[in-house]
């Protein structure tokens, strides 16, 4: 191959990466809202924080949670879920959404919320509830909280 066309290639590689940053960066809108979620459970230690996308083309808001503690090589799931009303430790309020579990191993999870908006989600009170487990008495047992929206203050 002659330099004029590893040059080329190399353009039109640079090229599509930008462009790719480009598509990226135009799937959310420039809002973006980030909450702290604080620890409930002092046994396991965990703290986080909820971070709010939404999509430019409205479709919905992307939530990621990201916890920060001791994470693990086994597969495990921590049910997580938005809640109506502010948090209240001890009371079973009722779920506006199942959100994915947070993965042991990178302490993470991604759920896209269809029919959200993050202007719905500042005007009512929301907060997040990360449990130990999806059944049985560890059902009970919540890892992190955090308020979200109106509940939040912000």
């Amino acid at each position: 191959m002659n330099i004029k066309v590893k040059l080329s290639l190399l353009v039109m590689l640079i090229f599509s990466l930008s462009s790719c940053n480009e598509l990226t960066d135009s799937l959310y809108e420039d809002n973006v809202l980030t909450y702290d979620l604080h620890t409930v459970s002092t046994e396991y230690g965990y703290t986080g924080e909820v971070i709010f996308k939404e999509f430019s083309n409205g479709k919905g808001v992307e939530v990621t949670i990201q916890l920060y503690g001791d994470a693990s090589e086994d597969e495990y799931y921590f049910p997580a879920h938005l809640h109506f009303g502010a948090y209240e430790a001890g009371v079973d309020a009722g779920m506006a959404s199942m959100l994915n579990g947070v993965d042991i191993r990178p302490l993470r999870s991604v759920t896209v919320l269809e029919g959200y908006s993050l202007s719905e989600l500042m005007q009512d009170d929301y907060h997040i509830k990360v449990h130990l487990a999806s059944s049985g008495p560890e059902y009970n047992v919540i890892l992190v909280a955090g308020n979200v929206g109106k509940a939040a203050g912000q």
